[in-house]
């Protein structure tokens, strides 16, 4: 969820007794908003391949999400940089995912891989959302969104650092590339 089309957040691998650890302090620290199961199917123009930088910094999804069909685009910033501060994310609900898709098709858009998980959704304070996800083929995480603006982005980073110490979670091994990536990176698609 971006805030005024900008995504600051940490996503952090983390081993089962962890996970459940934090979901079992999340219960008493934040409010849980729901449970939902999401698949996040990606897409690369063939004219402009964006996971042909050594560090992808742009994707272009469509996402299932409770019944609705969202279509997605992030680009990260700084571009080619191993590690990522933010991103420009914009996003709208459309009404046919397969018709989406044809049209990917037809203007030559490859699907890449598809992202299945199960997620949980507490909000802290109205300052922080925090995303236990379950990701099929790739393990627990814990994301933790800024949903207030707390100035700039390093402000903000800072923040969401600060907190995921507050739930006891090891921020520096958090991942670098998000979950295309990963998935990409575990059935050899990138190297």
């Amino acid at each position: 969820m971006a805030n005024n089309n900008k995504e600051i957040e940490i996503k952090i691998p983390v081993d089962n007794k962890t996970f459940s650890r934090v979901k079992e302090r999340l219960s008493t620290l934040a409010k849980f908003e729901k449970k939902s199961n999401q698949t996040d199917s990606y897409f690369t123009p063939c004219h402009r391949n964006f996971v042909e930088p050594k560090f992808p910094f742009e994707w272009l999804s469509i996402r299932s999400r409770g019944g609705k069909n969202i279509i997605c685009y992030k680009h990260y910033y700084p571009e080619n940089a191993e590690t990522n501060t933010h991103c420009d994310e914009f996003e709208t609900e459309i009404v046919s995912k397969d018709q989406i898709e044809k049209i990917f098709s037809v203007l030559n858009f490859k699907k890449m891989v598809t992202v299945e998980k199960e997620r949980e959704t507490y909000l802290f304070k109205d300052e922080f959302e925090i995303e236990l996800d379950d990701v099929k083929e790739l393990g627990c995480f814990i994301e933790i969104e800024a949903v207030k603006d707390f100035g700039s982005v390093e402000e903000t980073r800072d923040k969401l650092f600060q907190f995921a110490k507050k739930l006891n979670v090891d921020a520096s091994k958090a991942d670098k590339r998000g979950y295309p990536y990963l998935m990409m990176k575990k059935k050899g698609l990138i190297k």
